[in-house]
């Protein structure tokens, strides 16, 4: 979808106003729409044609912002990508708290742990493809250790407890929490379920059924 450029124009020669509360609170609904326009057309465009396709002469016409606008939210593409990267992940994890908790104390941990898996095998269904394409672009130019990234840290800290309440419960039997843990996320990445999917053929039932096997009713 392509938009108008509605950025409005200052005057050539003139002084930028003071901001008043009501104008600085129009300016930062302003921004943030910009923000989401361009990310939009930038999820459309790298869907469509692929990163490496994409300029930001191109996305700035797209979103229907100035040049100008864009280059002062973000210097260059790979900015673009990790506040992509980091608003997609941002908004699932935050629907994934807020899931687990209004779950009722008495539902099984290990009942809400399989809720946890098919909920993000089904964001990774949805977005594996854009997503792996970003990573790939960052994780290619630096070392990292994968357990580090925010994602992993905030997953972990959501499937702990109730690892820790279903061995305490009886649920399962006593494990190594955090090597479980650890090696569950490894296998929830979006390469691993690419691979499954397009290389071994997998659909997402399939697999969602293979690693509940694994974490759930093999524990």
């Amino acid at each position: 979808m392509k938009y108008q450029n509605e950025e409005p124009q200052q005057p050539q020669g003139s002084k930028p106003a003071t901001p008043t509360s009501a104008a600085a609170s129009r300016r930062e609904e302003r921004d943030n729409e910009y923000r989401q326009r361009i990310l939009a057309t930038a999820t459309e465009l790298f869907q469509k044609q692929g990163i490496d396709c994409v300029t930001m002469y191109q996305l700035a016409q797209e979103a229907g912002v100035g040049q100008g606008t864009l280059y002062r939210r973000y210097t260059h593409l790979g900015e673009v990508c990790s506040d992509l990267l980091h608003t997609t992940f941002e908004s699932f994890l935050q629907e994934l708290e807020d899931s687990v908790a209004a779950t009722a104390p008495e539902v099984p941990a290990m009942q809400q742990l399989a809720g946890m898996i098919e909920r993000s095998i089904d964001f990774i269904d949805q977005k594996a493809s854009l997503l792996n394409t970003i990573h790939s672009m960052y994780t290619e130019k630096k070392s990292y250790i994968i357990h580090e990234k925010p994602i992993f840290r905030r997953l972990h800290e959501l499937i702990r407890p109730l690892l820790v309440r279903a061995v305490e419960q009886g649920e399962i039997r006593d494990i190594d929490i955090t090597l479980t843990i650890n090696t569950l996320l490894v296998a929830l990445t979006p390469n691993q379920y690419l691979y499954h999917r397009d290389v071994l053929g997998y659909d997402k039932i399939r697999f969602r059924q293979g690693i509940c096997r694994l974490f759930v009713e093999g524990l």
